[in-house]
């Protein structure tokens, strides 16, 4: 495949947080993952020191996930929890409340870092609703926050406020 191929495949995608320009002018491609390592495509290994921006701390490909995965999707590849449940979730949450201090004892599955703030955000609000106190609803917070991705995001950090 031609450099020229490369980057008329690559144009459509516009690619988060990278110079998309001079990303496709010299395309840093990766075809798979091993372990901790991703590989390019004439084969080197490379570290994926940031698994994957923390998405695969447990590694890439590993068999053992790949086939519990698998096993699942074969049963049921997605059952959201608005009014109905899998088995396998109140089991996850039973063990995971395993590992928690006594008072932890509930546990409230979310897809990412941003939906988990959010989360407890409006826990909070309702929480203080329920206790007859509906005017806390100011949070208190450091102006910094890890992630940036989600900018439509105006939680706790005090951006856009």
């Amino acid at each position: 495949m031609t450099q020229a191929g490369v980057a008329g495949e690559l144009e459509p995608f516009w690619m988060p947080f990278s110079p998309n320009k001079e990303f496709k002018k010299e395309p840093r491609l990766i075809v798979r993952g091993e372990g901790m390592y991703l590989y390019a495509p004439d084969g080197r290994a490379l570290i994926d020191a940031s698994a994957g921006l923390f998405c695969v701390a447990a590694g890439h490909c590993r068999p053992e996930i790949a086939q519990a995965v698998f096993d699942q999707l074969k049963t049921l590849d997605y059952g959201g929890s608005f009014l109905r449940a899998h088995p396998k979730a109140f089991e996850l949450a039973n063990r995971i409340t395993e590992y928690t201090p006594a008072q932890l004892n509930r546990v409230f599955f979310v897809n990412s870092g941003s939906e988990a703030v959010d989360t407890a955000m409006k826990m909070a609000l309702m929480y203080h609703r329920v206790r007859g106190q509906a005017q806390r609803q100011i949070f208190i917070s450091a102006r910094a926050r890890l992630s940036r991705r989600e900018p439509g995001r105006r939680g706790p950090g005090g951006h856009g406020q």
